[in-house]
C-alpha cells in the first residue's frame, strides 16, 4: 500500500514555525519597551499559528496523509513570493533614497507571513482537493454498489458472489484490499473466504473471533454482535486493534471498516476494506458500505432459500417416485392376488354346496375389506395432486350419482333448490360426496337422512346422526382416523384431499340437528339460485 507523508510534513512546518517562533520572540524582547508598538507581537503570534497547524497536520489532522507534499509546496511558494515582494519593497525604496537600516528582521517577518499563508493556502486547497476525491470515491463505491448488485442477481454460488464483491471494490480503486468472513456460530468464529488485494499468507495468518477475548474485541467482533458498521480511522492508537496491529502496519493500513453482513435475524459474516490514508469513510461511504452489506446479506439468503427449495423439490420428486411404486405395488401386485383369492373363494362355495358354517362368507367380507382398502389407498395417493381443469357441476346430478354407490338402502338424501353448479373435476368432486355420504351412513345408522344444500360462498353436506365431539373436529381429516372399527380411516382424508386439490377449504361444525355439518367455501359457484344454508 503506498505511504503517506501528512506527517512529516507537518512535522517541518511545526519545526519551522517553532524557529521562526523563537526568533520573533527574541527579537522582541530586545527591543525597548519605550519603543515597542503594538505590531511587534503579530509576527510572533503569526508564527505560532503556523505552528499549531504544523502540528494538527503531524498528528494526522486536517488533511490526507497523501497531501503531505503538496502542503509544503504551498508552504515553500507563500514563504517565496512574499520574500520576493518584501525584498524588492526594500530594494525600491532604498533607491528612491529611503534608510533602510535592517532588512533581516522585517524580510523574516515577511517570510512568516508567506509561509503562514501558503500553509493555509494549502490547506484549504487539499480540502477541496479532498472533498472532490470524497465525492468522487463516493460515486465510484455507488458504482461498485451498483455493478456488485447486478453480480448479486447473476451470481448462484455464494462463493462466486463473495469472490466477484471483492474483486469490484478492490477495482473500483477507492480501497486497497477487501476481504470477507463468513460467521460459524458454532465455533464463534469469522473464517476468510473471498478476498482480493491481499495475499494468501496474510489471510491466513488472520484470526477473528466473537467472544472476550482479545481477538473477539476488535472492529470484526463488534461488527458481528452489533450489526453496525465499524470504522477505525487510525489503527495504531486504537487498543482493540492490538492483535492485528503488526499485520496492518506491515501493509500500510492507515484506516480501515469492518461492515456485517445480515439479514432478518440470521448474521453470515462481513467483509472489511482496507485504506492506506486516514480521512476516509465519510458519512455518505459508511452509508453506502453499509447498504452493499445488507444487499449481500439479502443475496446469500436467497440462495440458502433457493437451495433448500431445491432440495426441497428434489426430496418431493424422490417421495413422488416412491408414490408411485407404491401405488403400482398396490394396483397391481396385491389387487391381482385378491382377484385370484375371490375367483377360488367361489370355486369352493360351488364344490362345497355352500357355506353352512359361514367361514367362506367371512373369508368373503376379509376379502371385500382388503379390496376397500385397496380402494381407498389409490384414491388417497392419487387424489393429492392440484386439478388443473376446470369444468361445470352439476351438484345434484353428482350427488345424486354418488348416492347411488355410497348411500344406504334406508337412508335418505335430500338436495336443496338452491344447489345449482359448481367449478371443478365432475369425477373427483362425485369421490368427495361418496366419501362424505359413506361416512354419513357409517355414522349415523340406516335410517340417516343427508342434505347437500348451498352457500354464500359454496356448500355444505350435514347429516342428523351423533355428530363429531368439538375436541374431535380438527383431527377426522388426518389420515387413519376413525372411530368405527371397520373403517379404513382414509376416507374424510380423501375429502380434505380433493378439497385443496381444488383450492377450497372444508370446516366441521354442528348441524342443526347435532349431526354433522362439513361446510366448503372458497368454491366457485356457477349459475346457482341465492343459497340458504
Amino acid at each position: 500500500m503506498r505511504g503517506g507523508t501528512t506527517r512529516t510534513s507537518g512535522a517541518v512546518i511545526a519545526g519551522v514555525g517553532a524557529l521562526l517562533t523563537a526568533y520573533h520572540v527574541y527579537g522582541f524582547l530586545r527591543i525597548p519597551a519605550a519603543a515597542v508598538s503594538f505590531l511587534e507581537p503579530v509576527p510572533s503570534f503569526l508564527s505560532v499559528v503556523m505552528t499549531g497547524v504544523g502540528v494538527a497536520l503531524a498528528y494526522g489532522r486536517l488533511v490526507e496523509s497523501r497531501s503531505g507534499w503538496r502542503l509544503l509546496g504551498w508552504t515553500a511558494a507563500g514563504t517565496v513570493a512574499l520574500s520576493v515582494f518584501g525584498w524588492w519593497m526594500f530594494a525600491t525604496l532604498s533607491s528612491m533614497g529611503f534608510p533602510v537600516l535592517q532588512r533581516a528582521t522585517p524580510l523574516v517577518h515577511v517570510a512568516t507571513f508567506g509561509a503562514l499563508v501558503g500553509v493555509l493556502v494549502g490547506v484549504y486547497d487539499v480540502q477541496n482537493a479532498e472533498q472532490k476525491r470524497s465525492i468522487e470515491r463516493v460515486n465510484r463505491v455507488n458504482d461498485t454498489l451498483r455493478i456488485a448488485t447486478q453480480e448479486l442477481v447473476n451470481r448462484t454460488e455464494r462463493d462466486e458472489l463473495e469472490r466477484a464483491v471483492c474483486d469490484r471494490l478492490v477495482a473500483s480503486d477507492s480501497y486497497e484490499a477487501v476481504w470477507i468472513g463468513r460467521y460459524d456460530e458454532q465455533a464463534d468464529q469469522v473464517r476468510p473466504t473471498a478476498w482480493a488485494g491481499f495475499d494468501d499468507d496474510y489471510v491466513d495468518s488472520l484470526v477473528v473471533t466473537v467472544d472476550d477475548t482479545p481477538t473477539g474485541n476488535g472492529a470484526g467482533g463488534r461488527a458481528i454482535e452489533t450489526r453496525e458498521l465499524q470504522c477505525v480511522l487510525n489503527p495504531e492508537e486504537d487498543p482493540s486493534m492490538a492483535p492485528w496491529r503488526h499485520l496492518l502496519e506491515s501493509r500500510g493500513v492507515e484506516a480501515l471498516s469492518v461492515v456485517p453482513i445480515y439479514h432478518d435475524d440470521t448474521v453470515y459474516g462481513f467483509f472489511s476494506v482496507y485504506a492506506d490514508r486516514q480521512n476516509v469513510f465519510d458519512a455518505r461511504e459508511r452509508e453506502v458500505l453499509a447498504e452493499l452489506g445488507e444487499t449481500i446479506g439479502h443475496a446469500v439468503a436467497s440462495l440458502e432459500t433457493t437451495a433448500r427449495l431445491a432440495e426441497r423439490e428434489r426430496e418431493l420428486e424422490r417421495q413422488n417416485q416412491r408414490l408411485d411404486q407404491f401405488v403400482g405395488v398396490v394396483s397391481h401386485d396385491l389387487r391381482n392376488p385378491l382377484n385370484v383369492a375371490d375367483g377360488y373363494l367361489e370355486l369352493a362355495r360351488e364344490a362345497d354346496g355352500g357355506d353352512p358354517e359361514g367361514y367362506l362368507d367371512r373369508v368373503g367380507k376379509a376379502l371385500s375389506r382388503m379390496e376397500e382398502l385397496v380402494d381407498d389407498l389409490l384414491t388417497l395417493a392419487r387424489e393429492g395432486e392440484a386439478v388443473d381443469q376446470f369444468r361445470r357441476v352439476p351438484l345434484d346430478s353428482v350427488a345424486e350419482e354418488a348416492w347411488s354407490t355410497a348411500g344406504g338402502p334406508s337412508a335418505t338424501l335430500r338436495l336443496g333448490d338452491d344447489l345449482g353448479a359448481v367449478s371443478g373435476d365432475p369425477s373427483r368432486v362425485r369421490q368427495l360426496l361418496e366419501n362424505l355420504f359413506r361416512n354419513s351412513v357409517e355414522h349415523g345408522g340406516a335410517g340417516v337422512t343427508v342434505s347437500v344444500t348451498g352457500t354464500d360462498t359454496g356448500f355444505a353436506v350435514t347429516d342428523d346422526g351423533p355428530g363429531v365431539p368439538e375436541a374431535e373436529r380438527e383431527t377426522v381429516f388426518e389420515t387413519g382416523y376413525s372411530t368405527n372399527d371397520a373403517g379404513t380411516g382414509f376416507g374424510l382424508d380423501i375429502v380434505r384431499s380433493v378439497a385443496e386439490a381444488h383450492g377450497w377449504s372444508i370446516s366441521l361444525a354442528e348441524s342443526r340437528t347435532g349431526g354433522a355439518r362439513f361446510e366448503f367455501s372458497g368454491v366457485e359457484r356457477l349459475d346457482a339460485q341465492p343459497a340458504v344454508a
